[in-house]
């Protein structure tokens, strides 16, 4: 991996309107300022389910979706569903799928999907679900190979599974139509195996971003039309364009919102609360270097009634706080 020089951007801080508002302006490529209000306060300190890390949250029906995880008792199968953040009501308390952790969950026609993850064990099961109570196990064991810190994504109407580890670091690719056949794309990508990376879809692209492998942190930012062939967007970093990309890190999230890729927290030897912002995946603004919420990896973000929702995670504690943000 090629070395790049690192010198992070300074962000300013303006008032406006009694709202604190975050903002850094791009360098002068022709792109609007990017912006998100952070004075905010949680929208619950401490939600109905328990403090939590590594566990899944999707937005289902019009709700946002808690599913599993590990607290300070152990792995979790429960569920837990809400309309606003704040009131949460247990789905159920023990799904059929076993308790754990490090699992993927996304929405795939209609329906709740979990796939792998720990639970003593290392998982290569995909479950399904129409309503987030009752559970079919699509299959037991799908072709790839049991793994833990892995991504799942709908691409191109297809479930996608790329990396992970399984007791090594993967960098493969699978897809299926069903969840219960899969086609391996690639064996090996050109981006190094890695796991708790997270992947994507913007601009009718999949996107990988970060995770760590057997030599620690991985940077970078590759992207593919087909799954097959990635590009890494730091090939075209400059000694002049090096401040603006993204740090790396592992247990951060990423998600689209208001037409951009946006990478929230995560650990790069120390836990991070930082936000940051790409209108092309290659140029990144800090929006905010110091979000309100406490540095953490191990949380979700998700996209819900046009705000950044961030739930639960691990600092030196876990939490299961509900922060939004416009």
């Amino acid at each position: 991996m090629k070395n790049i020089k690192i010198n992070f951007k300074k962000c300013a801080i303006t008032l406006f309107s009694a709202l604190l508002i975050t903002s850094c302006s791009k360098d002068d490529d022709g792109g609007s300022n990017i912006s998100l209000n952070t004075n905010v306060s949680a929208i619950t300190a401490s939600a109905d389910f328990s403090a939590r890390s590594d566990h899944a949250t999707v937005v289902f029906n019009n709700k946002l979706w808690v599913i599993g995880g590990r607290d300070d008792e152990g792995r979790k199968n429960d569920i837990w569903a809400s309309s606003d953040g704040e009131t949460w009501t247990e789905v159920t308390t023990a799904a059929p799928f076993s308790a754990r952790y490090g699992h993927t969950t996304v929405v795939f026609n209609n329906k709740l999907w979990v796939i792998g993850g720990d639970d003593g064990e290392i998982n290569n099961d995909v479950w399904a679900s129409s309503d987030g109570e009752t559970w079919t196990e699509v299959t037991t064991a799908a072709p790839f190979s049991a793994r833990i810190d892995h991504t799942t994504v709908v691409f191109n109407n297809k479930l996608w599974v790329i990396g992970g580890y399984d007791g090594d670091w993967k960098n493969d690719v699978w897809v299926s139509s069903d969840g219960e056949t899969w086609t391996e794309v690639n064996t090996t990508t050109s981006f190094s195996a890695r796991r708790e990376h997270t992947t994507v879809v913007f601009n009718n692209k999949l996107w990988v971003i970060g995770g760590y492998d057997a030599n620690w942190l991985v940077g970078g930012v590759w992207v593919s039309s087909d799954g097959k062939t990635w590009t890494d967007t730091s090939e075209t970093w400059t000694e002049a364009t090096a401040t603006n990309f993204l740090p790396p890190r592992y247990g951060h999230t990423t998600v689209v919102f208001n037409d951009k890729l946006w990478s929230i927290g995560g650990y790069d030897g120390e836990r991070k609360n930082d936000v940051w912002a790409s209108s092309d995946g290659e140029t990144w603004t800090e929006v905010a270097a110091t979000a309100p919420f406490s540095a953490r990896y191990g949380h979700t973000t998700v996209v819900f009634n046009n705000k950044l929702w961030v739930i639960g995670g691990y600092d030196v504690e876990r939490y299961n706080d509900v922060w939004a943000f416009d």
